[in-house]
């Protein structure tokens, strides 16, 4: 995958150092990216990481921070591939103090607590401990979204859409007006484009969308791509049925062009047969790909969706 494959890896590159330095509970001095989604002990069976950053903390020490993302529909156990993960990090870096973390989204890893063992029996017929292995779990969907308002880190404020809101409204409406007040130009721009990609569900999304509009802050990629779609299609009164046919068929094709840009930064070029499949999808087949887009973790989960949704299409009673 591209090294921001995801809105939240992407986050977290732009602002290594605040989330370095929130994640470990430490002051940071620098923070070097060592490796995004590489490859690790490539031969004979290598897999990806998500983030390996080597962190100097103020008193002058130095560790690796590896951090990985899950939303749910992995198809091997979390904590299998952070024993697998560890393993070769530990290979690859000896001699380092590392610090893994794994962010779960959208209610993902509920029973996870970073703690795992594998037992035996001594020859005594004693429970032992074999294996054992830790890392750090934070699970974004259920921090309380004050947590990140009280954070002098801004940066952290476009997680907010991930967390528990009590108070929808009140709470999107104080970070996106520190986010205003606080930062300014291409960072503020990137802040705002990150929180809408990553709300939760479409109702938190627009009321974020609508917060910022009223902030007068500038439109980002996806709010104006949201707006040539033509989200308000059929409110305006006295349109003709060739009117809404045709802004239909536009909205169609700017779900289909925002699904296919969105898959093309998670996981590259896509196949032309894909590329074809997701533009026949109805808008209402697109809508459900881009609420299953955060499960996805390779392209063949996409070609196994579609080829789902296709056969139901085709079987479904006419």
């Amino acid at each position: 995958m591209g090294e921001t494959d995801h809105p939240l890896k992407r986050l977290v590159l732009d602002n290594k150092e605040d989330f370095a330095a929130w994640l470990l509970g430490d002051d940071v001095q620098i923070v070097q990216v060592t490796a995004v989604g590489g490859e690790l002990t490539a031969d004979p069976d290598p897999i990806d990481t998500d983030l390996l950053l080597l962190v100097t903390l103020k008193d002058g020490t130095q560790l690796l921070l590896h951090i990985e993302f899950q939303a749910p529909g992995s198809r091997k156990p979390m904590p299998l591939r952070m024993l697998d993960y560890l393993s070769r990090i530990v290979q690859e870096y000896r001699g380092i103090r590392i610090e893994s973390v794994v962010i779960y989204l959208a209610r993902a890893g509920r029973n996870d607590t970073g703690r795992h063992a594998v037992y035996g029996l001594d020859r005594d017929g004693q429970q032992v401990v074999r294996l054992a292995w830790n890392y750090t779990v934070l699970h974004l969907w259920r921090l309380d979204a004050e947590v990140l308002l009280q954070s002098p880190r801004t940066a952290l404020l476009s997680l907010i859409g991930q967390t528990r809101l009590h108070q929808p409204e009140q709470t999107l409406a104080q970070a996106i007006t520190r986010i205003k007040t606080e930062t300014s130009g291409e960072l503020q721009y990137r802040l705002l484009e990150e929180l809408l990609l990553l709300c939760s569900n479409e109702e938190i999304a627009a009321m974020a969308e609508r917060l910022i509009e009223r902030n007068r802050l500038p439109e980002t990629p996806m709010m104006r791509k949201l707006r040539e779609e033509g989200r308000s299609i059929g409110r305006e009164e006295g349109i003709t049925i060739g009117q809404m046919q045709g802004r239909e068929e536009g909205r169609e094709e700017g779900l289909a062009e925002a699904a296919l840009r969105l898959l093309t930064r998670r996981f590259g070029s896509l196949d032309a047969t894909i590329q074809a499949q997701i533009g026949a999808l109805s808008v209402e087949q697109l809508r459900r790909l881009t609420d299953a887009l955060l499960d996805f973790t390779t392209s063949a989960d996409v070609q196994q969706w579609l080829a789902q949704h296709l056969l139901n299409e085709i079987q479904r009673p006419q």
